[in-house]
């Protein structure tokens, strides 16, 4: 039995950048995630629930059956993240795509910055690692 019951068959993923709207034009621009919800929460609310110190604003973007909240806080945190075995923690978010190679492409096109090459990590299976305005790691993982 489950501690907590789950109300849908997915988790969403919150991840933290410099400047809402630059991260905006990369994740509903380049990526072409659509936005599906805006939310501003206050510094008492943020206070009184314990994720931050501060006010914060995150704008949602749906990626299949997950919810990406991209959140600009006021503070103005320090970068962090790094590649996977740069600390524990969250390291990278990954899109399953229908062609790594595809996907590889358009991302080249639009200025995207790729840390390596196309990989093949099994037989027919491929990933890419790439990163985001704020040098968050992502990956896209598929056929070639």
């Amino acid at each position: 039995m489950s501690l907590i019951k789950m109300a849908k068959e997915s988790i969403d993923v919150g991840i933290v950048v410099k400047d809402l709207d630059v991260a905006e034009k990369f994740y509903g621009g380049v990526l072409g995630l659509p936005i599906v919800r805006e939310v501003e929460i206050t510094a008492d609310k943020a206070s009184q629930a314990g994720c931050a110190s501060g006010r914060f604003e995150f704008k949602a973007f749906q990626a299949g059956e997950v919810q990406l909240k991209v959140v600009q806080a006021d503070s103005d945190p320090p970068p962090g993240g790094g590649i996977v075995d740069a600390s524990t923690g969250y390291r990278y978010l990954t899109f399953t795509v229908e062609s790594v190679q595809e996907a590889h492409d358009a991302l080249v096109a639009a200025g995207v910055k790729m840390m390596g090459d196309i990989t093949e990590v099994v037989p027919g299976r491929f990933i890419i690692f790439f990163q985001d305005p704020d040098g968050n790691m992502l990956e896209c993982v598929g056929p070639r």
